[in-house]
């Protein structure tokens, strides 16, 4: 077979990841008749069928798959390169991703970002927020390095390095009814009250749904919402209470604006935080410094073990 054009072969893989011609053309700012042309030439060269037309989408085949594991192949061996020339430079350049859980933020800035800034100013730091789906397929397209998720679901294409239960609790404000008892509370002593709820489709929903699920009920929240700010804004504010973890609240917590009581449901104890990366992928030293900085100092993650973890 001869060399493949390296060109086409990037128009290819945004078409993939973007879903769409037209969307890879906006991406790559040309027009979707070059995309639509370089794609062409790329099947010709190969003797295959790399996309069926569906809608206004396209779906790749069977062979365009064969051609996106070569292609992530290439990009993994090239970060390895550079990943053994920047060792030699001794980390003086580099470019790290990290996609991440809102939860993870305040923890991740004060005790990760912030430090590892501060004594690595020549490495590139790129951080980004998103729903956990998000996180997973950033992580498994090479869009991320590094994936930091709440409650991820399962996908064959990405490795859990680093994982830690961290319970689904309750969050009230100080003088709420609910804050005055001890021991965990029940379900149905929380629904007796208003209550705020993440929306589909981040981590904490999906395990709402579980709940939903097992108990065959239906939850019905005053409020529902994609962000961890309005959620501890609507509990301060004296309106309801929520259920999260307590990682995304931290520094309300510590403030004494928020407090926090457990809950009596198998599901909701045994939720986790994870440290997520693709299959197969060789990680630069940077990348490799900043897992290991998760790993000791992120709050939810310390002193927990991880598989492969380096030292």
């Amino acid at each position: 077979m001869q060399e493949i054009n390296q060109a086409r072969l990037r128009y290819f893989y945004e078409v993939v990841r973007c879903g769409s011609l037209r969307a890879a053309a906006d991406k790559l700012d040309t027009a979707a008749s070059v995309i639509s042309r370089q794609v062409r030439l790329l099947e010709q060269e190969l003797g295959v069928t790399l996309f069926e037309r569906r809608g206004r989408g396209v779906i790749p085949t069977e062979a365009a798959q064969l051609l996106l594991d070569y292609h992530q192949g290439c990009q993994a061996q090239q970060e390895h390169l550079a990943a053994r020339l920047e060792a030699l430079r001794g980390m003086r350049s580099g470019q790290v991703k990290l996609v991440i859980s809102e939860g993870f933020i305040d923890s991740l800035m004060d005790q990760v970002i912030g430090p590892f800034c501060h004594r690595h100013p020549q490495i590139q730091l790129d951080v980004h927020t998103a729903s956990v789906n998000e996180v997973v397929e950033s992580v498994a397209g090479d869009a991320a390095h590094l994936g930091l998720a709440f409650n991820p679901p399962v996908d064959p294409r990405v490795r859990c390095r680093l994982a830690a239960v961290h319970p689904v609790q309750l969050l009230a404000a100080p003088d709420h009814p609910l804050g005055r008892g001890q021991g965990p509370l029940t379900l149905q002593e929380v629904l007796a009250y208003p209550y705020a709820l993440m929306s589909a489709p981040y981590g904490l929903r999906r395990i709402i749904d579980v709940v939903e699920l097992t108990e065959r009920i239906h939850l019905t929240p005053s409020l529902t919402t994609n962000s961890l700010r309005v959620l501890k804004q609507y509990v301060v504010s004296g309106a309801g209470v929520t259920l999260m973890p307590a990682l995304g609240a931290h520094r309300e917590l510590a403030a004494g604006e928020l407090i926090r009581r457990a809950l009596a449901h198998p599901v909701l104890a045994a939720t986790q935080c994870q440290m997520l990366v693709r299959v197969g992928r060789p990680l630069s030293d940077a990348a490799l410094e900043v897992m290991r900085q998760i790993a000791n100092h992120l709050p939810v993650f310390r002193g927990e073990a991880a598989p492969g973890m380096p030292a």
